[in-house]
């Protein structure tokens, strides 16, 4: 506990602050420059750790930041936050499943994260509790979910309007705008797929 000097009365910390002033550095020899510095150590901690900006351990503002600057932007998606609702694909591992979904879309669907993780974006096509048909390997290449499909194998971005359900059966007209996206690290390779209730 530590006192204050201009009461004398002792000073209450809250549980954060009393963790976040309890760090404990080496102490430095004095004039024993041979002592061997240990190697460096990442604190795992609940404070400070990795994917400050969401739980999910993606670092969802910089994936917001590689998207307002990417080269050669074809598609003007305006200004971004996270109240924008958002889907992270990855487009490395089989079904494309949402990796991270921001809370606008849970507010925009009515989904929970639980229902969400692990899918893929398709089951918004069909009210909740219908079984799909099978996909049909000749569609007319205008139809939305087509033009999609194209440019997630082509490394396209693309604007679609497309009919969707909200998980109480509600359909609407769903602006999706697809934009490919590259980890610069992990390898992993990403579709950011922002929707608009219009």
């Amino acid at each position: 506990m530590v006192s204050s000097r201009s009461s004398g009365l002792p000073l209450q910390l809250n549980p954060w602050e009393d963790q976040a002033l309890n760090y404990e550095f080496p102490t430095q020899s004095a004039g024993n420059d041979s002592t061997p510095v240990p190697p460096w150590i990442q604190l795992q901690d609940p404070i400070i750790y990795p994917g400050i900006y969401s739980a999910s351990g993606i670092d969802v503002m910089g994936v917001l930041l590689r998207v307002v600057s990417r080269p050669n932007p074809c598609i003007d998606i305006g200004p971004l936050d996270c109240s924008v609702s958002f889907t992270l694909c990855d487009l490395s591992q089989p079904n494309a499943p949402i990796v991270y979904a921001s809370p606008g879309f849970y507010e925009l669907t009515g989904y929970s994260p639980q229902e969400t993780m692990g899918r893929n974006c398709r089951f918004l096509q069909y009210p909740p509790h219908v079984q799909p048909p099978a996909r049909s390997s000749t569609s007319d290449l205008h139809e939305p979910v087509t033009m999609m499909r194209h440019a997630i194998r082509t490394n396209q971005e693309v604007r679609v309007q497309v009919l969707n359900y909200k998980k109480n059966g509600t359909p609407f007209t769903n602006v999706v705008t697809i934009l490919p996206l590259w980890a610069d690290d992990t390898g992993h390779h990403y579709a950011v797929g922002f929707q608009a209730e219009l």
